[in-house]
């Protein structure tokens, strides 16, 4: 029988592997970014024991300067990432959906999106087969249509009563509308009672006209490219008088919107200050309209002046004010993320 001596291990040499095991088989190894008394990862740490949390499967549908920016799997938009068109998107006040002709424009007050398309905004013959996310600021999105040569965006925000939109040099600015009637006061053109008595005005550039054919609106926009729909404020006595106030806010494209927070750990205020950067179409009006909701109107840093026209959201009311920027407080201790194993818990 052949004895096998066994040599000492050279622990110099053993935690030397080690460590250098660490640090090229672990993705995690240097990995964690310390943040007060805890901590998060910058790499993927894989799924769970049930398999969940993986990676979206399929290719997003992106383009643009979206391509190149994280993109959010858990925004009220996020779906349109993932599907080539989609539908319950709501933003508050509006519901919308993605379809071949553009965008489809309603209010669902409660519960999913029905198969009813109200409005529909597009261009003139446009049929793509899918809208591709293009853009996306802190509260904002914006969707990409192109097919044959056609090309139409909407962008739209959370708390914003306004879908603003642009198009190609050649295509016409096309409304279809399926429910509701509608008047047509030079550029602007109403749709009342379009679902669940929502009341829409859609605004082309100042001195443009609305052609109809059937139940379709087509305006060259005099020449230029973009036109907004602004969801009236069901407390407006007159609407023709609604839509002449939201005239102002009509050219007021919103070009980025950010979030930017600040702590003050010795008071355990947590300051959010939100601000919008705008882009004046026409006019001198440079002043944007946006909602906010409860957890925003009830916490403000310093007061706003609200304007007269509020909106019902599942969230609560939505109020409205006139400006670029706002800011709110809110009192933060820390979140306890996990509950710990105390016997008398139940489980």
């Amino acid at each position: 029988m052949v004895k096998k001596t066994i040599r000492p291990v050279n622990k110099e040499l053993f935690f030397r592997f080690l460590a250098c095991s660490l640090f090229f088989f672990s993705p995690l190894f240097g990995q964690f970014v310390p943040v007060g008394s805890g901590s998060y990862t910058t790499v993927f740490p894989g799924v769970d024991a049930a398999g969940r949390n993986g990676y979206p499967s399929g290719t997003p549908f992106v383009a643009g300067a979206a391509a190149n920016k994280p993109i959010p799997t858990n925004d009220w938009w996020s779906a349109q990432v993932k599907n080539p068109h989609t539908d319950n998107l709501f933003n508050y006040p509006f519901t919308m959906k993605s379809v071949n002709e553009g965008l489809v424009v309603s209010y669902i007050p409660w519960g999913p999106i029905d198969n009813i398309l109200p409005v529909v905004v597009g261009l003139s013959g446009l049929n793509a087969s899918q809208a591709n996310v293009t853009d996306h600021t802190d509260w904002t999105v914006t969707m990409d249509w192109s097919a044959s040569g056609k090309q139409f965006q909407a962008t739209t925000g959370i708390g914003m009563p306004f879908i603003y939109f642009e198009k190609d040099a050649s295509s016409l600015a096309s409304v279809t509308v399926n429910q509701g009637n509608v008047t047509i006061s030079g550029e602007v053109l109403i749709v009342e009672d379009a679902r669940n008595g929502a009341d829409f005005a859609v605004y082309a550039p100042t001195g443009s006209s609305w052609q109809q054919s059937g139940n379709q609106y087509t305006s060259s926009l005099t020449g230029q490219n973009y036109w907004s729909l602004a969801f009236l404020p069901a407390s407006a006595g007159s609407l023709t008088q609604a839509a002449q106030d939201y005239q102002q806010y009509a050219y007021v494209f919103p070009t980025n919107t950010r979030v930017d927070w600040n702590y003050d750990a010795s008071t355990a205020i947590l300051t959010t200050d939100f601000n919008v950067d705008v882009e004046v179409k026409e006019g001198t009006d440079s002043t944007a309209l946006i909602g906010l909701l409860p957890h925003h109107w009830d916490n403000l840093a310093s007061p706003v002046g609200f304007l007269p026209h509020t909106y019902p959201t599942v969230r609560g009311e939505l109020k409205t004010i006139s400006a670029n920027s706002f800011n709110v407080e809110n009192t933060f201790y820390g979140i306890l993320p996990t509950l710990p194993n105390v016997p008398q818990y139940s489980p």
